[in-house]
């Protein structure tokens, strides 16, 4: 029987520490390598029309959405991919069509249901649900709803009203940086998402309707 020498042993070891090493090091370095690195807006432009959403370009229907808290421009991850490693992965399946940016499935038969729809007008849709779905938790990954301070009387009266009757971010900032497309007939009529508990009872709210549309262009937008 052939005994192992110690130098192959310690060869062994060291390649075991090294692939260890590197699994971990992969673990820590997957999320921001694909947020920064691959899952870039020139990748998603690949597939949707940049003139839609990038708001740098000439001819741009979109506008610049504020700068982050870290003082940089906000990028497609940082309003559509939810942070977290799972959440991350699911970036891999939506560059193939295979799911949307939270694991869900297109239901394409449903989609083609009714009366034909512009596909801009169809994503915006499709997107809307599902951030209301999941609680704007890409909102909520740099606005914390209790800190935002809105400089308008109305804007004021529109987050209270928003904690009162825990609405969450899309259901008013449904327009925000790209090109504005109306709300679909029954939107955000699905199962309400679990929020925290309001800070006052929903009874005692006063009587304000943040979708009224007044004569503001700007209406629809974002409340500030």
């Amino acid at each position: 029987m052939q005994i192992a020498s110690p130098f192959s042993r310690r060869v062994n070891i060291a390649l075991a520490v090294l692939v260890a090493g590197l699994g971990v090091g992969w673990l820590f370095a997957y999320e921001p390598v694909t947020r920064n690195l691959i899952a870039r807006d020139g990748l998603c432009t690949l597939c949707h029309i940049d003139k839609e959403y990038v708001p740098t370009l000439l001819v741009s229907r979109a506008e610049p959405h504020p700068r982050t808290p870290q003082g940089d421009q906000a990028r497609c991850v940082d309003c559509h991919l939810p942070k977290g490693f799972w959440a991350t992965t699911a970036a891999y399946a939506h560059f193939v069509s295979l799911t949307d940016l939270f694991w869900h499935f297109r239901d394409r038969d449903r989609e083609r249901a009714g009366d034909w729809i512009p596909p801009r007008a169809a994503t915006a849709h499709r997107v809307r649900e599902r951030l209301f779905e999941y609680d704007s938790v890409t909102c909520r990954g740099c606005h914390e709803e209790a800190a935002i301070r809105p400089a308008s009387s109305r804007g004021k009266m529109a987050h209270r009203q928003a904690r009162w009757q825990r609405r969450t971010c899309i259901e008013c900032h449904y327009n925000m940086a790209h090109r504005q497309v109306e709300l679909q007939a029954g939107a955000f009529s699905g199962p309400r998402p679990e929020l925290p508990d309001a800070v006052l009872p929903i009874v005692t709210a006063p009587s304000f309707d943040v979708t009224q549309v007044d004569e503001n262009p700007s209406a629809g937008k974002s409340v500030r």
